[in-house]
């Protein structure tokens, strides 16, 4: 099979975590070759997903019938995914996104090559977490994502009539230690400048400490 693009994304498994990712795929019109053992799993995406194999994802020769090295990026969202991911490393497959299921397991998939590592399981605990240390968090927990060390970006619109009309640079970020990385006025996107001017209904896309960033978006809020 001939992919159209080599930017397609190939993802292997159809569980939770799966279909997690197939469907945040389908809301960004991704292209998506979806491989998965089990004709039963795949049902609920014929008419969704354009290229649905069924296959045994260790086998080499599946997955270059399959048209897997043709496509830069694979994520393989099954715990088991050692053979498999052996299997694209054999294809040079250049980008490999694999689920671990422990920190050893993680380690093992560093060490055979794995570009990202991502832990569901790891991930959802950092984020009750959070949302269970800081009250604000758990406000604004839709609009937040978190980056690491305690590090979260997020986007709220502009609400605080002290703050319209102010440029950037008059609102001290730094003192409040988050940095702004985008203003969105109307759909349009504008870089966030020291001159750029605020008003009511901005959206403002920031990145500080939790607890610095749902204290600014408190401050973006008052009425």
């Amino acid at each position: 099979m001939k992919l159209k693009y080599s930017n397609d994304i190939c993802v292997i498994g159809t569980g939770r975590f799966g279909s997690a990712v197939i469907e945040q795929l389908l809301r960004m019109n991704k292209n998506i070759l979806l491989i998965d053992r089990e004709e039963e799993n795949v049902k609920t995406y014929n008419s969704e997903v354009d290229h649905i194999i069924i296959a045994d994802a260790t086998d080499t020769r599946a997955l270059k019938g399959a048209g897997v090295d043709q496509v830069e990026t694979v994520v393989v969202a099954v715990s088991d995914n050692i053979e498999i991911i052996a299997a694209l490393k054999e294809l040079k497959v250049k980008n490999i996104i694999a689920r671990s299921k422990s920190r050893n397991h993680a380690r093992v998939l560093k060490q055979i090559g794995v570009n990202i590592i991502v832990s569901p399981e790891h991930e959802a605990g950092v984020r009750t977490a959070l949302i269970a240390a800081n009250t604000n968090f758990i406000k604004y927990s839709q609009n937040l994502q978190e980056i690491g060390n305690n590090f979260v970006f997020g986007t709220t619109s502009l609400h605080n009539p002290d703050l319209f009309n102010k440029k950037l640079s008059q609102l001290n970020f730094n003192e409040r230690e988050i940095t702004a990385v985008l203003v969105k006025r109307n759909s349009t996107p504008m870089r966030p400048t020291g001159d750029l001017e605020l008003f009511e209904n901005d959206q403002i896309t920031i990145v500080g400490q939790v607890d610095n960033v749902t204290e600014a978006f408190e401050w973006f809020n008052e009425k």
